[in-house]
């Protein structure tokens, strides 16, 4: 402790300075005082991380596409384990040539099947992505793609070595025809994550409100667009459905799109 009159550093229990001679009866409740506000004060301080570290838990989860994770739960970026990968990406890729293999090639079946056999693979394996535990939609999206590119290269290679016809598409029309494929596959699967995350969002253990809370502090378009919505005066509690209504009616809105866009370019070349 230090004298209010010299700043010499002095006995807690001091009644005067022993520098100064200045009488500190008076400061002594004033002084404890602010010891006590300064000792609070850095209560709060090491709080602080720890509120910063929930308010982004609470984001992501609303968001739906975090870059970190609940505990337990694996990201859909870099850090997604190798049984992840397997299971999420690999296992529709086969199951898409293995499609491939026996409707074209062994039992030459109208194509029209593998092209809705291949919008319904990958849908349910999306799904359960987003589903069992929040990871990042962007990473999840890209790696789906990529999966539905390698399964029509796949069935290209395995018409090339049953056929001997070339692998890669010849021209214009087979690349464009090619690229369609691909990304009704990609499509379909996109659809699942978002009909995934949708139903996480319903049914997960982090209240609504809070989740609405979360997205009305970072404002932007949603807040925005849910001042216009509400009706009277804007409450917290107003604004906090209305952004959570937002949230359910925008992922449903992308879903369907998805899902037109999955069918369109899967299916508008065989049905004309």
């Amino acid at each position: 402790m230090k004298c209010p009159y010299c700043t010499s550093d002095i006995s807690r229990e001091a009644l005067v300075c022993p520098v100064c001679r200045r009488d500190l009866y008076l400061f002594k409740p004033l002084l404890a005082r602010i010891a006590d506000l300064e000792a609070k004060l850095q209560e709060s301080r090491e709080a602080v991380p720890e509120l910063s570290a929930l308010q982004e838990r609470i984001r992501l989860l609303e968001a739906g596409s975090p870059t970190g994770t609940m505990p337990g739960a694996a990201t859909g970026g870099s850090g997604c384990g190798r049984g992840s990968w397997l299971l999420y990406w690999g296992l529709p890729l086969l199951l898409l040539l293995l499609a491939h293999g026996l409707i074209v090639l062994a039992f030459d079946l109208d194509t029209l099947y593998l092209r809705i056999v291949s919008l319904l693979i990958p849908l349910p394996f999306g799904f359960l992505l987003l589903q069992r535990g929040p990871r990042s939609l962007w990473h999840a999206g890209a790696a789906a793609f990529a999966m539905a590119a390698l399964a029509v290269l796949g069935m290209s290679g395995l018409v090339a070595y049953v056929d001997g016809v070339p692998w890669l598409p010849q021209g214009p029309v087979e690349w464009r025809e090619f690229a369609e494929y691909a990304a009704s596959i990609g499509f379909s699967y996109l659809t699942g994550m978002l009909l995934g995350r949708l139903l996480a969002r319903r049914v997960s253990a982090l209240p609504a409100d809070m989740a609405a809370e979360s997205a009305a502090g970072q404002g932007g378009w949603k807040m925005a667009l849910a001042r216009r919505l509400v009706s009277g005066p804007p409450s917290m509690e107003k604004l906090q459905k209305a952004v959570s209504r937002i949230n359910e009616v925008s992922s449903s809105l992308v879903a369907i799109g998805t899902t037109v866009l999955s069918i369109y370019t899967g299916l508008k070349d065989l049905l004309g």
